[in-house]
């Protein structure tokens, strides 16, 4: 889900400054200035003015500490109070993502709208065509009745100028299950009873509002106290770096992290025990379990396919398993490109913290790494091909097929990617009995085409091909 814009780039400046400050052991001091350094008097504003913009980046840098700007009563707290809390604060219940409801542009609800392309033709083909009514000619232009207007499009695509456009809200209409919508203050709110935490909403929105509470400064003062770590790299990371897995896992070490486990070799087990309790199921339908925004998606939205879910952990759970035996008094940390795995590790026991490629990449940004150069040695991973598929499309029910008798009825059927067409097929499934294995991405491409990849999906499918053909 790649959507490179200023919004990210901005998320991504703050993480890398802060990280900075914790290596550098100057973060109570300088963290309140970080607002005045990105936005300097006189700068280019996004807002009304530099200074609005530096209310909203401090209101940001409260959401990735774990706070609602209702936390701030006096709305004068220096950032340095946020971050003594933050220290001390027991882990929380709270949801892990939240809209930043001063940064929220409040965007029209979705409609058509005539732009001024409008030539208020003597055809006028959207009047004669909309099946509503909703269509005047005020001043020799279109103008929608939005009281009378269904959304249907015709007047779109009839209009030969193409001055009739969609407007949607962004956030609204990329979450698959409406779990995102207007407050009474105009504002977008989040339903978590709704949220399958897929992470399209942080990624669409073009001002930025919704943020994730962020680990990675915890794990940075971690790092930087020594503290015993294992970095669990998911399979996508052959696909969201140009380096080499050597090279990253070098980089890794040269962070501070006491070992690199690849989930992977999480993922071998995921597939063993997945193709067991297929065929132990005779057949009956059973979905994979490894995405926790698809499982997340069928207990909230699909609830006829809840008993269907395979009972197997994912990979990431068996790779804190493996990481807890080698290294029993260490601290677990999964990087991937995922939010839903946050939540998941809220469920499970052995995972400690979750960030994305994106806080890796302020890592090493702020650490100045760059894995290409560093001097590596050769590292060999135990995963199986099919493990590092996991990453793709089809990848996990590659796997789980390659593990069972030939001669068993399977049934297969890849869900690439959770809309709400998918959504509605999956409702269906138990009543057709036309499938009995169900593999369930919630992102098109598979964990390629997370929130938090920055790279285009081809690209990073064409990484993990190669990785594959390599490992034989």
């Amino acid at each position: 889900m790649v959507a490179q814009n200023k919004a990210m780039q901005i998320r991504r400046e703050i993480q890398q400054r802060i990280v900075e400050l914790i290596f550098d052991e100057t973060l109570l001091e300088e963290i309140d200035k970080i607002p005045l350094t990105m936005r300097p008097r006189g700068s280019q504003s996004f807002r009304c003015c530099v200074y609005r913009d530096r209310a909203l980046i401090k209101q940001k840098i409260m959401a990735m500490l774990g706070f609602e700007l209702k936390s701030e009563e006096d709305e004068i707290s220096p950032l340095s109070d946020f971050v003594l809390q933050s220290l001390v604060k027991a882990t929380s219940d709270r949801e892990i993502m939240r809209v930043v409801e001063d940064a929220c542009h409040g965007c029209q609800q979705n409609n058509y709208v005539v732009t001024n392309m409008c030539r208020g033709c003597e055809g006028r083909p959207c009047e004669v065509n909309c099946p509503k009514d909703a269509i005047n000619f005020v001043g020799r232009k279109a103008v929608i009745d939005p009281d009378k207007c269904v959304s249907c499009g015709i007047c779109e695509s009839v209009c030969p100028y193409h001055s009739i456009i969609y407007a949607p809200v962004p956030c609204e209409q990329a979450c698959p299950v409406d779990a995102i919508s207007k407050s009474e203050s105009g504002k977008e709110t989040i339903d978590f009873d709704k949220c399958i935490y897929c992470g399209k909403c942080v990624a669409i929105c073009p001002f930025g509002a919704i943020v994730e509470e962020s680990h990675v400064f915890d794990l940075a003062f971690s790092l930087k106290r020594k503290k015993r770590i294992v970095a669990m790299l998911a399979p996508s990371v052959a696909a969201q770096f140009s380096c080499t897995l050597s090279h990253m896992k070098k980089a890794m070490l040269s962070l501070g992290f006491q070992d690199v486990i690849y989930v992977a070799e999480g993922a071998d087990i995921t597939t063993q025990n997945e193709a067991n309790e297929f065929i132990e199921n005779e057949g009956n339908l059973m979905t994979t379990s490894c995405c926790p925004s698809f499982v997340n998606m069928i207990e909230k939205h699909v609830p006829a396919l809840k008993n269907n879910v395979s009972h197997t952990p994912s990979p990431m759970v068996y790779t804190a398993q493996l990481a807890k035996l080698k290294h029993p008094n260490a601290q677990t940390v999964f990087v991937g490109p995922c939010m839903a795995k946050k939540a998941e590790s809220f469920k499970v026991s052995g995972i400690d913290m979750v960030i994305n490629f994106e806080e890796l990449d302020a890592l090493l940004m702020a650490a100045k790494l760059d894995p290409r150069t560093l001097e590596i040695d050769q590292d060999e991973s135990e995963a199986s091909k099919d493990a590092w598929g996991f990453a793709l499309s089809g990848g996990v029910l590659q796997a789980v097929k390659n593990k069972l008798p030939k001669d068993i009825d399977l049934r297969p059927i890849a869900i690439n990617g959770l809309d709400k067409k998918s959504i509605r097929q999956l409702n269906l499934l138990v009543k057709k009995n036309e499938y009995n294995f169900v593999e369930g991405m919630s992102c098109e491409g598979g964990c390629v085409g997370g929130c938090y990849m920055n790279v285009k999906p081809k690209v990073a499918q064409k990484r993990l091909l190669k990785l594959k053909a390599d490992l034989g």
